[in-house]
């Protein structure tokens, strides 16, 4: 049975084996063992592994006002459960080491949770690149060999879920596993080779939570205190509270808002149209799948926005019943329509949409349904059988919307059109309040955060919102939590003259934040990247840089955390002079004489110019030319090819500096 599900009984001393062996035979099958809440949060259960050297904070359910006493070792601390059942204890700092049995137990229960380790915990989250799995990492054949074998190293995976308010457990259930040959395949490659790495610095146990979503924006991170801060996202909170007290008034909200954007883009109000009227309407292919596959040559390539509609006849007593819609997946973003009438929308790739309907919403003969998809990469469309769309009536009963669909593709920029702040991947703290929120007061040592991608359409902001996040997840972890982050690697063709790029611009915002931070650390991954592949699979140097970083931000090492730093940019004559400091031996430039990626610019977007650099101690030189200089750029690209380093062959990372 596990840590979750066991309980103790307390029989009197006086029953013998023998009638205790009849009872479990009367009592058998033994599931009944399981019915009693546990009394542990889940976080607590076998193979755990707990922060060393600051009170251990547990908690976990029991009867209101019960007494509960908690026991690691010989430790020993009580508490007493409040009105709605939790209860919170603290146990004294321990020192590393184990395994211990840590106990919770009232009068009428025990949990225990067995083989726990007192250690070093680490919390890694972020999108894609930070789940990309061991197995599909870098030389993952011998990485998934004996090598694995670390017992003194446990890994937690919390599942991929969102909720609209902070919850305090979790809706899919958690494990600590033992890192194994057989368990270290599905493990995030990042987190288990900065664990591995930081062991070989302190020979303590090593606890790796992995909390990540690919394709997630940091503002479903963020928990909405963070998010109310930033001072952009009032409206959409605003939403997102509708919603949360009733479901159609925030989807009206929120469509309101989406017509108002579609107003200032694109032309006329198509949700308005029945089945039949309006311009340009096509018919769709039959089948539901991906518009890049239906052989229309003006769709095989398509990103953007796409209006399909449908139509349905129902009788008076078929739409006195509807109570909901069924759209099947779509791929990525939907806003949707039943006779004009707001009924839902969602951002979340290849997730089916099952829509409420609001009484009155469906009525007797005609009912258009009408869907703007939009669509930013890759696939799009409705996916899923003929059966996935259909009207749902009350006994259960569906009914498909019949064939033929309709589209009309509308070529307009849609890289501003709103989303629905409740959506999977890029809602608004929905991810935080699901899948970091119920983490609780776990003590973490520090935070590896590798996200950005999805956030690339807006850089210049992310630097605020990057000091939000760091700043709200320290309001749970406590505030002297160290953050680890990985800078953007290379992604993309490289170009052969300077181009404006909002990775490189990404980048620079997250060396502002971290620059900004005492308790932060910036991990550089230009040289690691894949130009062709957004998920590259060399983990084992991000891992290693991010040990780096942590070697000065978490364990007080004297040491240049990230690779050589812009320290000063002045103006000599007829030449720029670039400083740099944090150099481990001295600067280098790999496989040519003399730096490569240096640009000057002037103050116009697209005036910057490459130029040649020289290279003498800590400092680099730039030739001025002539051309306007008021600003600096180095390694500025989505795929820079840059060569400065120092000897411990750390890259200098890409900067954006003002000429003085």
């Amino acid at each position: 049975m596990t840590a979750r599900g066991r309980a103790a009984w307390h029989l009197p001393a006086s029953v013998g084996a023998g009638a205790l062996l009849a009872t479990l035979t009367l009592l058998s099958p033994l599931p009944a063992l399981a019915a009693e809440a546990p009394l542990l949060h889940p976080m607590f259960q076998d193979h755990g592994v707990l922060q060393r050297g600051h009170p251990i904070t547990v908690w976990g359910q029991a009867k209101p006002g019960e007494s509960v006493t908690v026991t690691l070792g010989d430790a020993k601390v009580s508490a007493k459960a409040g009105k709605d059942g939790r209860w919170q204890a603290s146990l004294p700092a321990h020192a590393a080491g184990g395994p211990f049995t840590l106990t919770a137990k009232t009068a009428t229960a025990t949990q225990s949770a067995a083989d726990m380790l007192v250690g070093d915990v680490y919390l890694c989250s972020g999108q894609s690149n930070m789940e990309v799995q061991v197995r599909r990492a870098l030389d993952a054949y011998n990485e998934t060999g004996p090598r694995a074998n670390q017992p003194k190293m446990r890994y937690l995976a919390v599942e991929r879920d969102t909720a609209i308010t902070p919850r305090s457990d979790f809706a899919k259930p958690v494990r600590w596993q033992v890192v194994s040959p057989q368990t270290v395949g599905d493990m995030s490659a990042v987190c288990y080779f900065f664990g591995r790495e930081m062991r070989k610095l302190e020979d303590v146990p090593v606890g790796l939570i992995n909390s990540a979503w690919g394709g997630s924006t940091i503002e479903a991170w963020m928990p909405e205190q963070a998010l109310r801060e930033q001072g952009d996202y009032q409206r959409e909170l605003s939403f997102l509270s509708q919603y949360d007290s009733n479901r159609i008034d925030g989807v009206r909200a929120f469509t309101a808002r989406w017509q108002e954007w579609w107003g200032t883009v694109g032309q006329g109000r198509p949700w308005t149209e029945v089945f039949g009227q309006g311009d340009g309407w096509r018919e769709a292919p039959a089948g539901f799948r991906a518009w890049e596959s239906w052989g229309v040559p003006d769709m095989a390539a398509y990103n953007g926005l796409v209006w399909m509609r449908a139509t349905i006849n129902l009788t008076a007593e078929q739409a006195k019943a509807g109570t909901a819609l069924h759209l099947g997946p779509v791929d990525d973003l939907d806003v949707t329509w039943v006779n004009g009438q707001p009924v839902g929308s969602l951002y979340g790739p290849g997730d089916p949409r099952r829509y409420p309907l609001p009484p009155g919403t469906l009525k007797p003969g005609a009912n258009t349904i009408t869907v703007a998809v939009i669509d930013n990469y890759g696939d799009g469309g409705l996916y899923g059988s003929a059966q996935s769309q259909a009207i749902e009536l009350a006994d259960g009963t569906e009914l498909p919307l019949p064939a033929p669909w309709q589209y009309r593709p509308a070529n307009v920029d849609v890289s501003a059109a709103p989303h629905a702040p409740w959506g999977t991947v890029d809602g608004l703290s929905t991810i935080h309040n699901a899948m970091l929120a119920p983490i609780g007061p776990y003590g973490v040592r520090a935070a590896l955060w590798y996200q950005g991608e999805s956030n690339t359409a807006k850089p210049q902001q992310y630097r605020s919102l990057l000091t939000g996040l760091m700043a709200g997840w320290r309001r749970q972890f406590g505030a002297d939590l160290p953050f680890l982050i990985v800078q953007l690697p290379e992604w993309g063709y490289p170009q052969d003259k300077p181009v404006e790029s909002n990775w490189a611009l990404l980048r620079e915002s997250q060396r502002a934040a971290v620059a900004a931070d005492p308790r932060a650390g910036l991990a550089v991954a230009l040289g690691v990247g894949d130009w062709y592949d957004i998920h590259p699979a060399n983990k084992q140097i991000v891992a290693k840089r991010l040990v780096r970083a942590a070697r000065k931000v978490v364990l007080g090492e004297k040491i240049a955390p990230s690779g050589p730093l812009p320290a000063a940019v002045t103006r000599t004559g007829d030449s720029i002079s670039v400083r740099f400091t944090d150099i481990d031996g001295s600067l280098i430039a790999l496989s040519y004489h003399r730096p490569l990626g240096f640009e000057l610019c002037g103050e116009a977007a697209g005036s910057c110019r490459f130029v040649d650099a020289t290279l003498k101690g800590d400092t680099v030189t730039l030739a001025a030319d002539g051309g306007p200089a008021v600003r600096v750029r180095y390694c500025w690209a989505d795929s820079p090819i840059c060569n400065l380093y120092d000897t411990a062959r750390q890259p200098a990372g890409p900067f954006e500096w003002p000429v003085k």
